[in-house]
């Protein structure tokens, strides 16, 4: 407790008062993530009378809090290292302010006004747009390559996942339509709730697989979506407070011993296989993600062994990071991520035995500064569900009527919810970031494709792929500028 009193106590009140506005922001996007994308959990269960909307919302909400209490952090760090965290912490307090709320409103505003139209859009690709742009604007106007102001492998690596989650949506939904059609034929099973009088709830095996699998699609969102939420507070937290947030601050003295232990490995394991790293090196041309301008950090790729040899000796007899100054808490935040990042990239390229050690050692050395505090996860998970309770009927209707050519029926409905559940838990168990809308919207179109009398409307269709395709370039732009505005405000 003494040591964020002393964090806090290093910025002015002005600062802490934004560094809580920014958090506030933050959750309000997680809420308007919930209007998006838990919304396409309950749309079926509501749109075919399968439970009322009041207890289709608290379920969802229910499972969404336990997806991101139970899902991991492996998404959380993939969204935290798009950014190059080292710029902006050695950047002075009012850009790191500047950076983080350009991303936030830029983010905000096309979530929320994409929302209000009804339009199902992914608010992944709104974070990354508006992350890229914020730090392509940094770049230019403090003179680093774009090279440098973004981490590109992780943002390619992100944009793959993105891009294909929903044409395995699809593709596996058209194949699950046709088997249903096979080895099921009870027509009651295809039945829309149109084709009900009073909109009857479906008999009870489709409802309670509707409920299951919507059931499931909002623990999944929770585990995979939740967890950007979480990366998204967690750049706010590191970049405001690094002194603080850097590292674990709750870590047992037997988890610190282990961070050091595996830094200690590492090091010893490059000083025994020098020779084979450095031609793996050179051959494979092997760089570090986080290079930058000597002024401000270096991951130097020759340097590997004195990189993790000092997270050794930082931690070495240390039961608690707070005995660490501020600055040897970043010093070895940065150091653990260079190492981490160098070994990570020799993991795919070594002999198998020598593979699976390194990918041991790696993950204990990360648990230093890849951690999420409990009190942000519930944070976010409470975001969630309330944006769910209160946005969820706009995105039901375009579900349920607007994107096949005759409403959805029940099969359809528990097919691309399944669908959808198995795809974002997949995209989860690889720390994949991905969109819940665009999987379930792809789910429910391979769906009606694969009946005889399906199909699309091409309208609704063609406005949610260009809204997809526009929306990394629209939040770029748009963080760019604000970044731009607000640096001169900030002067």
């Amino acid at each position: 407790m003494s040591v964020i009193l002393d964090a806090l106590g290093n910025v002015s009140n002005l600062t802490l008062a934004l560094l809580v506005l920014s958090l506030l922001i933050a959750l309000f996007y997680e809420m308007i993530n919930g209007f998006h994308d838990t919304a396409n959990a309950v749309s079926m269960i509501i749109y075919t009378n399968s439970l009322k909307p009041g207890h289709s919302v608290i379920m969802a909400g229910i499972m969404n809090f336990f997806g991101v209490m139970l899902g991991g952090i492996g998404v959380a760090y993939a969204i935290v290292h798009l950014l190059p965290l080292d710029i902006i912490v050695a950047s002075n307090q009012d850009t790191t302010l500047v950076m983080i709320y350009s991303l936030l409103i830029s983010a905000v505003i096309w979530n929320f006004g994409t929302w209000y139209f009804g339009i199902p859009v992914s608010s992944s690709h709104s974070l990354i747009g508006s992350l890229i742009g914020v730090s392509v604007a940094f770049s230019l106007m403090h003179g680093f390559d774009f090279s440098q102001s973004v981490n590109w492998s992780a943002v390619y690596k992100v944009l793959i996942a993105l891009a294909l989650s929903p044409l395995v949506g699809f593709g596996l939904a058209y194949l699950m339509m046709k088997g249903a059609r096979k080895f099921f034929d009870n027509p009651k099973y295809y039945k829309s709730p149109e084709d009900e009088i009073k909109r009857k709830r479906p008999n009870f095996w489709m409802r309670m697989g509707i409920i299951a699998t919507g059931a499931g699609v909002s623990f999944a969102h929770g585990s995979n979506d939740g967890q950007k939420g979480m990366g998204l507070i967690m750049i706010i937290l590191i970049g405001i407070l690094p002194s603080y947030y850097a590292l674990n601050m709750d870590s047992h003295e037997y988890k610190i011993k282990q961070t050091h232990d595996s830094a200690a490995n590492l090091a010893n394991f490059y000083a025994e296989n020098n020779t084979t790293l450095n031609q793996l090196v050179s051959e494979k041309h092997l760089i570090s993600a986080l290079k930058v301008k000597n002024t401000i950090a270096e991951c130097n790729v020759n340097q590997v062994y004195e990189t993790t040899a000092l997270v050794a000796t930082k931690l070495e007899g240390i039961k608690s990071y707070s005995e660490l100054s501020p600055q040897d808490r970043w010093s070895v935040h940065t150091a653990v991520l260079c190492t981490d990042n160098f070994f990570g990239q020799v993991e795919k390229i070594i002999d198998k035995d020598k593979s699976d050690y390194i990918a041991t050692q790696r993950k204990t050395l990360v648990s230093a500064s890849e951690y999420v505090p409990y009190w942000v996860m519930i944070a976010v998970a409470l975001a969630i569900g309330v944006g769910t309770m209160i946005g969820y009927k706009r995105i039901v209707l375009t579900i349920g009527e607007k994107i096949g050519s005759r409403p959805i029926n029940y099969m359809q409905g528990t097919v691309s919810q399944a669908i959808s559940m198995i795809t974002i838990l997949l995209a989860n168990f690889a720390h994949a970031p991905v969109s819940t809308t665009h999987i379930v919207s792809s789910s429910v179109a391979g769906s009606m494709v694969a009946e005889p009398d399906g199909g699309v409307q091409k309208g609704m269709i063609k406005t949610i792929l260009l809204s997809w395709v526009f929306t990394l370039p629209v939040t770029g732009i748009m963080s760019a500028a604000i970044y731009y505005c607000l640096s001169f405000i900030a002067k």
